[in-house]
């Protein structure tokens, strides 16, 4: 799906650069990292509503509540926790040390950048998804501020940690080899990609007159700034001896190809979570 990276068997060039095709793989990668997040927010908003015994519909940037008390708005956090947590768990036994596993990586922080920036919205907009399935509860108070500094910590950890996984996919260890150059390569395959997907996902939630996917899409990026920061300090990553080679990803673009049709023809439309209700 998004092609691989493959070393070649000449020397590695005197200047190794970023590749260009390294960079749209990360830009396209991080993409497909919010549109995910998003759909499983969606939909486990909608899960949680059909368990309590509820209708739900499911669009591409929202989903539509019948039957169900508020509290079904905490699946949409729940599900983007389960699948962030499994995916960081899964990420070090991945076979895949090319771009399929970049693309990965993007999936699992966007995933959990979801979960975690609903946490920390919790005490602070009462309008938002968790707080209204929070207000539900009884529970004691300041509790909510506890749950907003535990998403803040975790979000903050994992963007820190993020920065030796990108630097991974460094394609020469001269690429990374100084604090210096361990900040261009991030900024170019981290903080660039991140602020380009957040413009190149904005076809997939239009129109947007019923939610604020898009107006929030803008700050997606922030998590990466972190990123970016420790980037130039993090010295236990050290490239290949041997230059990588990412190959143009073909089958990543005719994918989001795919998704964007999807988004367009069917999940702006809506489905219903009850396979029953299909056909």
């Amino acid at each position: 799906m998004t092609g691989e990276m493959t070393t070649t068997d000449t020397a590695p060039r005197a200047v190794p650069r970023v590749g260009t095709s390294l960079i749209l793989v990360s830009v396209l990668g991080s993409t497909l990292g919010i549109l995910v997040a998003q759909f499983l927010d969606n939909l486990g908003v909608g899960l949680l509503a059909e368990i309590m015994g509820g209708d739900a519909v499911v669009f591409n940037n929202r989903v539509e509540l019948e039957g169900v008390s508020d509290l079904a708005w905490a699946g949409g956090f729940l599900l983007c926790l389960i699948v962030g947590f499994s995916c960081l768990i899964a990420y070090p036994n991945l076979r895949d040390r090319g771009a399929g596993r970049l693309v990965f990586l993007w999936v699992l922080l966007h995933t959990l950048r979801q979960a975690m920036t609903a946490a920390i919205n919790l005490p602070m907009d009462e309008t938002s998804r968790l707080a209204r399935a929070y207000a539900t509860l009884e529970a004691p108070g300041g509790l909510d501020v506890v749950i907003a500094a535990g998403g803040a910590i975790g979000l903050l950890l994992i963007a820190l940690s993020a920065a030796a996984a990108f630097l991974a996919f460094a394609p020469h260890r001269k690429v990374v080899s100084t604090g210096k150059k361990r900040l261009t390569f991030a900024l170019w395959v981290i903080l660039i990609p991140a602020v380009a997907a957040a413009f190149l996902a904005i076809p997939f939630f239009m129109p947007d007159a019923e939610s604020l996917v898009v107006r929030m899409l803008p700050f997606t990026p922030i998590m990466f700034l972190a990123t970016l920061a420790a980037a130039p300090g993090t010295t236990t990553v050290q490239g290949p001896d041997e230059e990588r080679m990412t190959r143009f990803p073909w089958g990543l673009l005719i994918f989001l190809g795919v998704v964007l049709v999807v988004h367009v023809w069917i999940l702006r439309g809506g489905f219903s979570v009850d396979p029953r209700q299909w056909g």
